[in-house]
């Protein structure tokens, strides 16, 4: 009687349990728009043993290419057909929600806290938290369920900010050309190449930072890049706007007549500086895994979080893992002993 869906989408639900604070669990349930939705006939492997997958597709995923396999021998896992996203980010973090509002409806004395649910919308194209209300929310502590393996929770995620360059040109006929055109694409094609070659996503891991081009379009008179910019840490985000900043002048100074219009903002931001005063959170984390006798490790994210932004609302949102894997393609898969597991360490959270 306490769930309902706001006049924005989100679905929040209060499970009133006469306690003094409340735990909040958060979970998105757009998937990812970078693939076809709808599959109806995953591929379920019992007792994963370690051979490679076949999907139905005739895709395969080998340990090779798919290392996480190796930690998951002995799992039950499912797997994508090959044609469709199977959509476990997030709908993993639905599930185990579920089934933890349903065992606590029948053991409500198993739960120190009241618990909060909110179901979001939006996440996959960054607008997650845009209407998200932290007063309908009504919880002291929450946790995000969009993580990778559940043996990681993550606090720290990058700073982000994006950037749009647009180059103006000179067009004149060709053969007429000489001393007049400035061809944008050019302009553009030397501005990329004056950042930093090895700061791209695929050449960066852990706490490393990126400028990513992510669309070049254009034709002689006006060609458009868009960049997306990350780090962890704070400065040296900034110290990227500023390499954007000062390639834009250096094309300017080689390419008479050419214009360039560049606009920087800002994403989101890193809620790990948040962490390191503010404990508790981490802390029930801690006691619900050493209570479930399975080790946490903390890692940063190599990406954003709603969390991050619900926490700079005024509510701590670390992000907890739900066992998918691979998402966003069709090599996706989720391990269901994952997810069961999950769900028994939330049954600890809140008994803390």
């Amino acid at each position: 009687k306490n769930a309902y869906q706001d006049e924005y989408g989100y679905v929040y639900g209060y499970l009133d349990l006469n306690k003094d604070k409340t735990i909040g669990l958060i979970a998105h349930m757009d998937t990812a728009p970078s693939f076809i939705g709808g599959c109806t006939d995953p591929l379920f492997v019992k007792n994963y043993n370690g051979s490679n997958i076949t999907l139905k597709s005739g895709d395969v995923l080998t340990k090779k290419e798919f290392p996480i396999l190796n930690d998951l021998i002995g799992d039950d896992l499912l797997f994508t057909d090959g044609y469709h996203l199977l959509g476990g980010d997030d709908k993993a973090g639905i599930v185990i929600i579920f089934e933890f509002i349903k065992y606590l409806l029948s053991n409500k004395n198993s739960s120190n806290y009241n618990i909060s649910i909110c179901f979001t919308i939006d996440e996959e194209i960054g607008r997650g938290p845009d209407k998200f209300d932290i007063k309908k929310m009504n919880a002291d502590i929450a946790y995000t369920l969009d993580g990778e393996s559940i043996y990681e929770a993550n606090y720290e995620n990058f700073n982000a900010a994006s950037a749009t360059i647009d180059f103006y040109g000179v067009n004149v006929h060709p053969g007429n050309a000489k001393d007049i055109m400035v061809n944008s694409i050019l302009a553009a094609i030397s501005f990329n190449n004056l950042l930093p070659n090895n700061m791209i996503p695929s050449k960066t891991s852990d706490y490393e930072g990126f400028i990513h081009l992510e669309e070049f379009k254009g034709d002689v008179n006006k060609t458009t890049l868009k960049y997306i910019l990350r780090d962890h840490d704070e400065q040296l985000l900034e110290n990227k706007k500023e390499m954007l900043i000062k390639a834009k002048e250096q094309v300017l100074e080689e390419y008479k007549g050419l214009k360039i219009n560049l606009i920087i903002k800002d994403d989101y931001k890193n809620m790990g500086p948040y962490f390191i005063k503010h404990r508790e959170a981490l802390e029930l984390i801690n006691k619900a895994y050493l209570n479930s006798k399975i080790k946490i490790k903390y890692t940063p994210i190599r990406g954003g979080t709603d969390g991050a932004t619900i926490t700079y609302m005024g509510l701590p949102c670390p992000n907890l893992g739900v066992g998918d894997f691979s998402p966003h393609g069709k090599f996706e898969f989720v391990s269901i002993s994952q997810m069961k597991k999950m769900v028994e360490i939330l049954k600890n959270l809140a008994k803390n």
